[in-house]
């Protein structure tokens, strides 16, 4: 497999957002914590200590980023993309704990400790500019998550749009506060508005563990949508040369790029060109489906089938035993299927070996078809190395005589005579009209083949080519 890089400027791109992203986390989970604690701010404190933990995930984001961006290489042949799901969902499980956290403390001040902390500019203030700064990064965080398909970059977003709902539901909560310094507002609520501020940031950031959290998970344990193989399934079957019910895909996603592996059943009489042109086209089909840069593997497995031809099933047999045939015929006879070929066998075999081969293709056949099964082999030797051959004279003119005594056939032009150790092979070119059936066209051929074998007994081999006629 060919090695899959990212681009340069996407792994720049994303770790320049996610360093302004670190540089802003930073600045405000200590401007947060700091005023927090000089005003008594549970709120505040909440979202000093969200913020100190986003910059964790916001770190954890960037090396991810990073490793992702890594080709495939020995110990990692589908890439390292899955790095991001990993870093997003260890950035839920530090929000996820945060949250706890504050909640734990929530709690306490609820029920055993309340009391409303000091309101100042400086509250308002910082909570104010932390809702800008967040509306800012969330906005940019999601427009590159979209563009470059991250789940990290997702997962950072997600932190910092909690960040921002957080954020107001703290200021919510000063607001309460400093209202009930001119409103008659209850003193129990008040004392507990800044706690309920931080529950909000609680539950806001728990909504962000579930969503984010989930999504990761299952990226990591290859979950695909449920409808994606139905309809990849579909599709393939519906290719002209796939056998509708044989096909079986599996699909994963490692990162944003998907992983497709289809076995299909295809038709036996399908030869191994063709085959490869339906695998081509299967392939391209998918990719069309999901995505261009798919990795879309597909294995063809030729299968038999209750509607394919008795002579494609003969060949068939022959052709997994790695033997050749040829001069097929086939007969119905009753309930009995006669079967009668010319077996090719290499010609430095002995009878007993080649029988061998012949019996084992009866047997073949007999186990393959439903009715009972009679088997006739003519075993025919073939050469599989050239042998010696010369051109000679007298025997060219010796078949020219023969053929103008046969005045059967006036539309016969000699190709070739060769002289061999066996004997003569000689190659013919006859001419016929182009309207002559094929099967008439064969016999003339072999009443032809036979006269002249007639006329010259050491012809051993004669081959006819037929022409339509101009």
């Amino acid at each position: 497999m060919a090695n899959i890089v990212v681009p340069t400027g996407n792994v720049q791109s994303k770790s320049k957002i996610t360093t302004i992203s670190i540089i802003a986390s930073g600045g405000l989970a200590a401007i947060k914590f700091i005023v927090g604690i000089l005003t008594g701010s549970l709120g505040l404190i909440a979202e000093g200590i969200h913020s100190m933990l986003d910059l964790l995930s916001t770190l954890v984001t960037f090396v991810a980023v990073r490793v992702a961006a890594k080709p495939p290489d020995a110990n990692h042949p589908y890439g390292h993309e899955r790095a991001e799901s990993l870093g997003a969902l260890a950035g839920m499980t530090l929000l996820g704990a945060t949250a706890i956290i504050i909640a734990y403390h929530a709690v306490v001040k609820i029920v055993w400790e309340p009391g409303a902390p000091e309101v100042s500019i400086w509250s308002f203030s910082i909570i104010i500019v932390s809702i800008i700064v967040d509306f800012m990064r969330v906005r940019t965080l999601k427009k590159a998550a979209r563009h470059y398909q991250s789940q990290a970059l997702a997962s950072d977003a997600e932190h910092f749009g909690n960040d921002m709902l957080g954020s107001v539901s703290v200021l919510v909560g000063l607001l309460f506060i400093y209202l009930a310094k001119y409103l008659p507002l209850p003193v129990w609520l008040v004392d507990r508005a800044d706690a309920f501020a931080a529950l909000g940031v609680v539950a806001i950031a728990f909504k962000s563990v579930w969503s984010i959290g989930s999504a990761a998970i299952r990226s990591l344990m290859d979950d695909v949508p449920e409808d994606l193989l139905p309809r990849l399934k579909e599709l393939v079957e519906n290719i002209p040369g796939v056998v509708p019910g044989a096909v079986t895909i599996r699909t994963r996603f490692v990162g944003n790029k998907p992983y497709v592996e289809a076995i299909v059943g295809t038709l036996r009489s399908l030869t191994f060109e063709k085959a490869h042109a339906l695998t081509e086209t299967i392939e391209h089909a998918i990719k069309e489906e999901l995505d261009d840069t798919a990795v879309v593997i597909v294995h063809a497995e030729p299968i038999h089938t209750t509607d394919e031809p008795y002579s494609i099933t003969v060949r068939s047999v022959a052709a997994g035993l790695d033997l050749r045939i040829h001069n097929l015929n086939l007969y119905l006879v009753a309930d009995e299927m006669r079967i009668e070929l010319d077996l090719e066998v290499a010609d430095d075999l002995t009878l007993q070996e080649a029988h061998t081969k012949s019996e084992l293709l009866e047997k073949a056949l007999i186990k393959e078809f439903p009715l009972p099964v009679k088997v006739a082999v003519h075993i025919e030797p073939r050469n599989e190395m050239p042998r010696e051959a010369t051109r000679q004279a007298d025997a060219f003119e010796k078949v020219r005589q023969a053929l103008a005594n046969l005045n059967a056939w006036p539309n016969v032009k000699i190709d070739e005579v060769l002289q061999t150790g066996e004997g003569l092979v000689v190659t013919l070119i006859i001419f016929l009209p182009g309207h002559t059936s094929l099967a008439h066209t064969h016999t003339v051929m072999y009443d032809l083949e036979r006269a002249l074998k007639l006329e010259i007994t050491d012809i051993i081999r004669v081959h006819i080519d037929p022409e339509p006629m101009t």
